[in-house]
């Protein structure tokens, strides 16, 4: 069965440092303060609404949008452009490239074991170093 690709822990916490929206009706999943993923991030907000107006400091939570998501958000809001292709050595590997605004490739991480680990790897590289 086909899935969705959520971020990483750590790429959800540097995108949540980065601005990234934290809105639970653009994105249904979050992460909890120990990093497990929850479906329900309405509750999150909703807690943490009730928290805040009665002056008590609620517990983080973050987003974990899709690679998809994160992607869109880095190409629309940062242009910051990332694309992953077959590596020409090693057909079983994967290849990440990133393009901002309109320099042609300023990075690229080679040899990832899967078309995934190539996203999510640009896809920190981007707000670790880019952003």
């Amino acid at each position: 069965m086909i899935q969705e690709q959520y971020v990483s822990f750590e790429t959800a916490i540097l995108l949540k440092e980065k601005d990234f929206p934290q809105n639970p009706y653009m994105c249904n999943t979050a992460y909890t303060p120990k990093g497990k993923l929850s479906n329900n991030a309405k509750s999150f907000v909703h807690n943490y609404e009730l928290f805040e107006a009665s002056g008590i400091k609620p517990l983080s939570y973050s987003m974990a949008p899709t690679q998809a998501m994160a992607m869109r958000w880095l190409r629309e809001v940062q242009n910051l452009h990332i694309w992953v292709e077959p590596n020409t050595s090693n057909e079983n590997m994967f290849d990440a490239h990133v393009a901002k605004k309109y320099c042609y490739r300023v990075w690229a991480g080679v040899g990832y074991p899967t078309y995934e680990e190539a996203c999510e790897e640009a896809i920190k590289y981007c707000l670790e170093n880019l952003i």
